[in-house]
């Protein structure tokens, strides 16, 4: 199957974004600070505002569709079609097939989930690639699953000057049965092409295994056209609510044995869900998946370009502060990881909080790359995260407050 590299960060050809029209939408952009300003929740990497859209379709379900599935009432009638019309969606959104999408209360349970099936397929001798970029949900399920079945790991090295990865160290060989690799880092901002990865996973016939977490909610994804065997990602990171999604060729799917109860389904994505699902999330996702389709995900990443280069060119003139990750806008999303020189992470996000800016202090689960980058011991470093609906004035404000904190 052919597959595509990730789109350029920066359209040819797009549309302006209102900013005013979009920040009316997030409710909880309202919230003021100490100083009786807006807040600027720059915490989008832990977690993004939701859209009011999300808000009224979750609470619009529990008000009138509340009922479990496959039942012969309207309610439970309503159920099903809210699920098969997301799951289309979803596929429209992450170019997968609709009857490939999976439901789950996070990624990280459904990415264990996965790596649990794959028991019976690897053995003493065998290999999976990780890397040293990826947040430890697309970490921790392949050490636990190596442990398991006396598999080794084979790492693609993190460089800590560029932070980027090394694809030098992208090895596999006949006994490589898993890559496992990031579409963009949550810790550094860095996007990662997934060419090599699904290039070096097909050589083998290993799968390809993406965590699109960080990038959803910046970048187009399109699973199918990028070769990818499963991506993953978090709608709660992509303005919705607390969700996990799954995605992947379908056959692949059936041909893997999840556990689940007797009655579940022998077939379709279904028999991948554990237990009832959170219909109203489902919902929440559905207006996400609309939302995002409505402002346009090219639109979302032209605006986001401006703001990272923003940050790069301000925090340049910061000498008290490095920036861990990519200088270059376009081959970032606008995820900052910061230290400051003689301040403790905690420290500087607790200033920023005194002046109504949310960030995040430590690895963010992000243990391999601050482990390479020397901080894990630190305390981490401060993430500063922007989304489309921060703009220029709020990318000053973060920079004013780090200008602030000089020794």
């Amino acid at each position: 199957m052919p597959h595509r590299r990730l789109p350029e960060i920066e359209p040819t050809v797009t549309t302006a974004l209102d900013l005013a029209a979009v920040r009316a939408r997030f409710p909880a952009l309202d919230r003021r600070g100490p100083d009786g300003r807006p807040v600027i929740h720059a915490d989008a990497p832990g977690g993004t505002q939701v859209e009011r859209g999300v808000i009224t379709a979750m609470t619009d379900y529990l008000r009138r569709s509340n009922a479990n599935s496959h039942g012969v009432f309207p309610a439970s009638q309503e159920t099903d079609a809210l699920v098969e019309r997301v799951r289309a969606g979803v596929g429209t959104m992450l170019g997968t097939e609709a009857d490939s999408v999976v439901f789950g209360p996070n990624m990280t349970t459904l990415t264990w989930h996965f790596s649990r099936t794959l028991d019976e397929r690897i053995g003493v001798g065998d290999e999976i690639v990780c890397t040293q970029l990826d947040h430890d949900a697309n970490v921790s399920p392949w050490l636990a699953l190596a442990e398991r079945t006396g598999a080794t790991i084979r790492w693609v090295a993190l460089d800590a000057e560029t932070g980027r990865l090394d694809l030098s160290t992208l090895q596999v060989g006949p006994q490589t049965k898993v890559v496992a690799f990031p579409a963009a880092s949550n810790a550094l901002g860095t996007v990662v092409d997934p060419e090599p990865f699904v290039t070096a996973a097909r050589s083998v016939g290993a799968l390809s295994f993406c965590d699109a977490v960080h990038a959803a909610p910046h970048l187009p994804l399109d699973r199918s056209a990028m070769g990818m065997d499963v991506l993953v990602c978090s709608p709660y990171k992509f303005f919705g609510p607390h969700s996990g999604l799954l995605c992947a060729d379908p056959d692949l799917l059936m041909t893997l044995r999840p556990d689940k109860v007797r009655p579940a389904p022998d077939t379709g994505p279904d028999r991948w869900q554990t237990g009832t699902a959170s219909f109203e999330a489902i919902a929440g996702i559905g207006a996400a998946v609309d939302y995002l389709a409505e402002i346009g995900i090219d639109t979302i990443a032209h605006h986001e370009s401006g703001l990272a280069q923003r940050f790069l060119d301000g925090v340049a003139a910061l000498d008290h502060v490095v920036v861990h990750g990519p200088w270059e806008a376009t081959e970032r999303t606008p995820t900052f990881a910061v230290t400051l020189r003689d301040r403790s992470p905690d420290e500087v996000a607790k200033h920023l909080a005194g002046r109504g800016i949310f960030t995040w202090a430590g690895h963010y689960y992000a243990v391999e790359p601050m482990r390479v980058l020397g901080l894990l011991d630190w305390g981490g470093a401060v993430r500063i995260g922007f989304v489309h609906y921060h703009g220029p004035d709020d990318v000053d404000r973060v920079l004013d407050a780090l200008a602030h904190l000089a020794s």
